[in-house]
């Protein structure tokens, strides 16, 4: 029933929604084998990859099957990741490497090209189990005042899962130690499965006011490039 109730919630939010991912033996074979052949031998560098499936799907299939987690940047240099300062979902605030264990959510930060967009981001990645498996809920959106094109294409990097634990919600996880990237991989805006779904917020407002106006008018506005 809480589930239930949770899942009504992200409803009326409007929140993106991913039910469970289904993966066919064509899109198994071809994942194993670009995991296995580029990504366990890239050390740390770019993957050679000729993916005809949505790498969101590869992304989700590694971190559930290979005991891996992902971070996603605009940054394509990064050698080692070292702690920093920030905040976890719930707000505590640590020092350490974030990664995480959805294949979508990190996506929405390798798409954002920090040099040319000005404002604050929001996003959310809440996962409820249900009786068809796991379904996943998404929010995304940036400023309103941004003029401009926000997205490029960004690095997704592929982690050891190895010395993570959870952080404040399920799909968030941190390690408090140096770690060195497996491989990364390139993403570009239309890897990024709601693209088109990516709504606005007023910098002065907080996320509670940003999500109170998303259940009153249902449907929030959507970002659109103002050039």
């Amino acid at each position: 029933m809480k589930n239930l109730l949770v899942r009504i919630l992200f409803h009326l939010l409007d929140f993106n929604q991913m039910k469970e991912i289904t993966v066919t033996r064509e899109e198994r074979e071809a994942f194993d084998s670009l995991f296995h052949g580029e990504c366990l031998c890239a050390e740390g560098n770019s993957m050679n990859d000729s993916l005809t499936y949505p790498k969101y799907k590869f992304l989700q299939y590694i971190v559930e099957h290979k005991n891996v987690l992902i971070h996603g940047t605009s940054n394509r240099n990064i050698k080692r990741f070292e702690p920093r300062r920030q905040s976890l979902f719930n707000g505590e605030m640590v020092c350490a490497v974030f990664a995480a264990s959805d294949g979508i959510w990190p996506m929405f930060f390798a798409i954002i090209n920090r040099e040319q967009y000005k404002g604050s981001l929001r996003n959310m990645c809440l996962s409820v189990p249900t009786k068809k498996g796991i379904r996943r809920y998404y929010y995304f959106s940036l400023s309103d005042s941004f003029q401009g094109n926000p997205f490029h294409e960004g690095t997704v990097y592929i982690l050891p899962k190895e010395g993570f634990k959870q952080g404040g919600i399920r799909d968030e996880w941190i390690c408090e130690r140096e770690v060195k990237p497996l491989a990364r991989l390139n993403i570009g805006p239309d890897d990024f499965p709601f693209l088109h779904e990516i709504r606005t917020h007023r910098e002065t407002d907080s996320i509670y006011q940003t999500l109170i106006k998303s259940l009153l008018f249902r449907r929030g506005k959507h970002f659109v490039e103002k050039k």
